[in-house]
Order: C-alpha cells, then structure tokens, then sequence
C-alpha cells in the first residue's frame, strides 16, 4: 500500500508542478504584453495629438 501511495504522491507533485509553471509563464507573458499594449498606447496618442495639432493650423490659415 504505501508504494501505491509514493507513486500517487509523486504523481500529484509533478502534475502541481506542471500547473504551477504553466500559471508562472503565463503571468509573465501577461505582464509583457500589457507593457507593450501601454507603450503602442502612448504613441499613438502622440501621433493623434500631433496630427489633431496640425490640422488645427491648416484650419486657422
């Protein structure tokens, strides 16, 4: 009975494992994208705040 047990411990520990690595990559590939999502963000308000200037100043001429 207790090497059915070992296994099944062992058994348990490594699908913990495997559960635990893939919750790991995940979250890290998350924080990289969201750091990405940010940084396309702000350039693309700086391009539309560029763009909204300059065509204040073709409208005023």
């Amino acid at each position: 009975m207790t090497t059915i047990q070992t296994i099944l411990l062992l058994a348990l520990l490594a699908i913990w494992l495997c559960v635990s690595a893939v919750i790991l990559i995940s979250s890290i590939q998350s924080f990289i994208y969201d750091r990405k999502r940010e940084k396309r963000e702000r350039e693309q308000a700086t391009r539309d705040a560029e763009y909204h200037e300059n065509r204040m100043k073709l409208l005023e001429k």
